[in-house]
């Protein structure tokens, strides 16, 4: 029983900081980028707080960070792999933790050379990780259908031929979403004196949108694109994305195929902006 109590307080912690990691996670931020540091960070303290081990140093860590590292792997890399180095991250940040006591000057010198890996991985590798699991190139001819933009127009996407079009499926739930269509404004404005190029947000009639809803959004806001809704998601079914969520986006060449698929959107895709205008010009 005593033994049990002793190894209660690192369990307890695990628990706790597992919390706050999916609370950040949910309500805060997405950010790999800034995930990284912060996860380090919050489980670095973790294991100070139960430095007053003497052996078992494996174990404790263990007790701290298998429930998050559990979480992690089921919800994370089940959906971007490329992202596995937070596990061993996280595990020796909280393993030097609870040696830092005992080693202070060896522990110092190991979160040093940690943290110039983690500023390597922040600035360099999680950016391209998350563009090449994002990211699909795709040669195939676009299925005919007709858009409803919010202006009350209908256009069959036949019309759009000779044009290479962006099509981003959005819902104004989504934060993801909103996040992405900051950086679609920025790449819309390189474009603005092509007429060749043309941007459509479709919301995609999910998470209980209605037009009202998607009217009211773009009201509240100023950007200039064309905006469209998918009445029953029939685009959306019809394209096949129904098992691969929001934000899609596609880029289509003035062929009607489609040339590029990114599913998702998170704000440490450094490269989103520059990809995407690279990969537009690229289709002249």
């Amino acid at each position: 029983m005593t033994t049990i109590k002793k190894y209660l307080k690192p369990f307890l912690t695990g628990i706790v900081v597992t919390l706050i990691m999916v609370i950040v996670m949910l309500k805060i931020t997405m950010n790999f980028q800034i995930l990284l540091f912060l996860g380090a960070f919050i489980f670095l303290v973790a294991g100070l707080i139960n430095s007053n081990f003497k052996k078992h140093f494996l174990l404790v860590t263990l007790l701290i960070t298998m429930i998050y590292l559990l979480v992690f792997i089921l919800l994370v890399l089940e959906e971007i792999p490329e992202l596995w180095y937070f596990v061993p991250i996280y595990f020796a940040t909280t393993f030097l933790g609870l040696l830092y006591k005992n080693h202070k000057q060896k522990i110092l010198v190991s979160l040093a050379l940690l943290t110039i890996t983690m500023l390597f991985m922040a600035i360099k590798v999680i950016p391209k990780d998350l563009e090449n699991r994002l990211t699909q190139t795709r040669f195939e001819q676009l299925p005919v259908f007709s858009i409803n933009e919010m202006s009350g127009n209908v256009i069959d996407s036949e019309t759009l031929k000779g044009k290479i079009v962006i099509l981003d499926f959005f819902g104004t739930w989504c934060k993801p979403c909103v996040q992405e269509l900051k950086e679609l404004d920025k790449i819309q404005r390189v474009f603005k004196e092509r007429d060749d190029v043309v941007f459509y947000i479709i919301n995609a009639d999910l998470g209980g949108d209605t037009p009202e809803k998607f009217k009211e959004f773009i009201k509240n806001h100023e950007y200039k694109f064309k905006f469209a809704y998918d009445y029953n998601s029939e685009i959306y079914k019809l394209l096949k994305f129904q098992q691969l969520g929001l934000p899609t986006l596609l880029i289509i060449d003035k062929e009607q195929n489609i040339r590029l698929q990114h599913v998702g959107y998170n704000t440490a895709e450094t490269n989103f902006s520059k990809y995407m205008i690279e990969t537009i010009n690229g289709l002249k």
